[in-house]
C-alpha cells in the first residue's frame, strides 16, 4: 500500500518533511514530533521527544519486538521524554497507530453543510458588492 492510498482511506493529510519525503504528521504537546510514514511498503510510526508511555502500549500495535525501538528517557523538568520508532505495523492496527500519533482526521462536509456554506458565501459576496 502507498501512503497516498492509506491517507485517502483514513482521511489523513500528507505533507512533506524536511527531506522531501511524504509523511502524515500528528499533533503533539510541546516540542514532540509525531509522524506516520511508509518504508518499503510497511507502515511506520516515529515520535521524537514524546511523553513516556509503557512498552506494552507500543507493543499493542502488533509489530514484532525487533521492530520496536525505544530511546533513552530524558528528564526535562518534572516530565520525562522519550523517542519511539516502530516499523512494520500491520494495517489491521492502523487505527491505533493513527490514534497514538495523534493525527487529526480530515473533516467531510455533508450535502446540507455544503449547501449552507455555499449560501452563506453567496450572501457575503453579495453584501460586499453592495458596500462598494
Amino acid at each position: 500500500m502507498t501512503i497516498e492510498a492509506f491517507a485517502k482511506q483514513h482521511r489523513l493529510k500528507i505533507r512533506l518533511d524536511a527531506c522531501g519525503d511524504p509523511v502524515i504528521y500528528g499533533s503533539g504537546r510541546g516540542a514532540a514530533e509525531r509522524q506516520l510514514y511508509f518504508d518499503k511498503g510497511e507502515l511506520c510510526l516515529m515520535i521524537l521527544d514524546g511523553g513516556l508511555v509503557k512498552r506494552g502500549r507500543w507493543q499493542e500495535l502488533g509489530a514484532e519486538p525487533a521492530k520496536l525501538w525505544l530511546g533513552d528517557i530524558s528528564r526535562e523538568g518534572s516530565q520525562g521524554v522519550q523517542d519511539v520508532k516502530i516499523t512494520g505495523i500491520p494495517l489491521t492496527r492502523a487505527r491505533l497507530a493513527i490514534r497514538l500519533a495523534r493525527v487529526k482526521l480530515k473533516r467531510v462536509m455533508s450535502d446540507a453543510q455544503a449547501a449552507a456554506a455555499a449560501a452563506a458565501l453567496a450572501k457575503a459576496r453579495g453584501a460586499s458588492r453592495d458596500a462598494v
